[in-house]
């Protein structure tokens, strides 16, 4: 096991999480940041994958639970890839935000919005200073999922 190697594998592991392909679940993350916009509440949600807990408990849903509970599932077999000891984790928290006010419809693209999803993801190895790691990316969508989320299987 290499200290070096857990900042590639958590890294990794949080790319996927904010991303809007299905990784590992049938759930998408950015359906929970649309769920709190529609509740009138900030598009913001962080998992922590040690305690298997969600914040806010507005974003606490069934999807949700299968979302973190999937990821959960797949922790153990990713570090193992990367050849990190997982019993060595003591933190690995997910906060994923976007701001649908923001979202911009790109030139020539009515039907669609440009919004920006951005997670920090806040990690700590045993014996080891805590590190955060912040990752933004630009989504293009059809601008009715920024209201009903993406389709989940």
């Amino acid at each position: 096991m290499k200290y070096k190697n857990y900042k590639s594998a958590i890294h990794n592991f949080a790319h996927s999480f904010q991303s809007l392909d299905y990784m590992k679940s049938p759930k998408q993350s950015f359906n929970v940041l649309v769920e709190l916009e529609n509740l009138g509440l900030e598009p913001k949600a962080t998992f922590d994958f040690l305690a298997g807990t969600i914040e806010p408990k507005e974003a606490i849903t069934n999807s949700s639970k299968l979302l973190l509970d999937h990821y959960i599932d797949w922790l153990p077999e990713h570090c193992l890839k990367h050849e990190c000891d997982l019993n060595n984790l003591i933190k690995l928290q997910i906060t994923i935000r976007t701001n649908f006010q923001t979202a911009a419809t790109p030139r020539g693209m009515n039907k669609a919005k440009e919004l920006v999803i951005e997670s920090e993801t806040i990690w700590q190895a045993q014996d080891k200073p805590e590190q955060t790691i912040r990752i933004s990316q630009i989504e293009v969508m059809d601008s009715k999922f920024t209201r009903t989320g993406i389709p989940e299987l």
